[in-house]
């Protein structure tokens, strides 16, 4: 019995360790999170990720904050700070599989905009809505293999689907 208290003991000995190294703060590392994601109460989403975040190291050696997505974790953060994490990861990955399109050499951010509308189903003023708002909000990137998309990147995302939202009225 003693020797599983003294492996316990060891345990959190060396997570306190890693906790020590950390040169940023569990709640600045949320707040740095939220500021990304474009939430308007950052300090609140912070607040309850430091609250629930551990340190986590990963194979390079480099320590992280991390916060599981556990229901009582994404409970609080939608009572108290009024943040859905579900809907907003789910949102995310909806973003990146459909913000990253082929560019043609003659084509437009506009037209491939376009043609996202159209493989969602949208039409007409939809349609031109959508690509109006993914033309501001696109840029192109050229992956290792040498081709050219358009993508809705980083910080854009949450400000493009809110975009959408409001002007288009289309969630995605």
């Amino acid at each position: 019995m003693s020797v599983l208290r003294h492996a316990v003991a060891a345990m959190l000995l060396l997570g306190s360790d890693a906790a020590l190294a950390q040169t940023v703060t569990a709640y600045q590392s949320g707040l740095r999170i939220a500021q990304g994601r474009g939430y308007a109460n950052a300090g609140c989403y912070a607040q309850v990720f430091a609250k629930h975040a551990v340190v986590v190291e990963r194979a390079d050696g480099r320590r992280n904050w991390h916060a599981a997505s556990t229901p009582a974790y994404n409970a609080e953060q939608r009572s108290r700070c009024g943040i859905d994490r579900l809907a907003d990861v789910s949102s995310r990955r909806a973003m990146r599989a459909t913000a990253m399109r082929p560019a043609r050499p003659a084509s437009s951010a506009y037209a491939t905009g376009l043609q996202v509308a159209s493989e969602y189903g949208h039409g007409g003023s939809r349609a031109a809505c959508f690509a109006r708002v993914f033309s501001t909000y696109a840029s192109t990137s050229q992956r290792r293999d040498g081709r050219v998309y358009y993508i809705v990147e980083g910080r854009s995302v949450p400000v493009y689907a809110l975009e959408l939202r409001s002007s288009c009225g289309i969630s995605l």
